[in-house]
């Protein structure tokens, strides 16, 4: 079971992917519970690089959201049109001087939060992918 939504880089796009992913929630039964608000709070991190760091809040450029489900996993996918980035050069926010900084923290969040996580970066975009044990 796969579905996709195209969004562009808006006010309401946060809005606009937490109604995709509930509405695939409700038409695949997937339970609303703690490992869903995991799923969530990943989720919404995602689409936020994706629209901040990515993008740039640029409006010509969308964020693709691809859900997928099997028996055993729920994946997500959120690409974005930005020029990439090198995942080892994201500062770690647990480090000291780190910690007071209001931003910073989503990759680390997402890492945490997902069974698995992938993030392919190149110069037209990124793609982060998140699976959860279902």
């Amino acid at each position: 079971m796969t579905k996709e939504l195209l969004i562009s880089t808006d006010n309401n796009t946060l809005v606009k992917a937490e109604e995709f992913l509930n509405d695939f929630r409700s038409e695949y039964l997937i339970e609303l519970d703690n490992s869903f608000m995991n799923i969530l709070i990943a989720f919404t991190e995602a689409i936020n690089n994706a629209i901040y760091h990515g993008n740039r809040k640029d409006s010509t450029k969308n964020v693709l959201i691809r859900l997928e489900k099997n028996s055993k996993e729920f994946i997500i996918y959120v690409r974005d049109e930005g020029n990439g980035f090198l995942e080892s050069e994201v500062p770690d926010p647990t480090l000291p001087e780190n910690l007071l900084k209001q931003s910073g923290r989503g990759v680390f969040l997402i890492r945490k939060l997902t069974d698995v996580m992938n993030i392919d970066s190149t110069s037209s975009g990124t793609e982060v992918k998140m699976g959860f044990r279902i």
